[in-house]
């Protein structure tokens, strides 16, 4: 379901939203952290696996990022 949403979004709106959740987020702050979004050098899917983390760790969807 969540995925289909990020469908919607434009690139530049993935970018922000995953930008901030990266840049804002404690947990993030290290590389491990980072290894876990790989998306096989695919930055859309990249963005959408930072976000689809936001959204499984606080079970809501980071709109208040755009």
């Amino acid at each position: 379901m969540n995925d289909n949403i990020l469908n919607d979004y434009t690139l530049r709106e993935l970018q922000i939203l995953s930008g901030k959740i990266l840049s804002d987020h404690p947990i993030t702050a290290s590389s491990n952290m980072i290894k876990k979004f790989k998306a096989d050098h695919d930055s859309v899917q990249f963005y959408k696996n930072v976000i689809m983390w936001y959204i499984e760790l606080y079970e809501e969807f980071p709109d208040n990022y755009l």
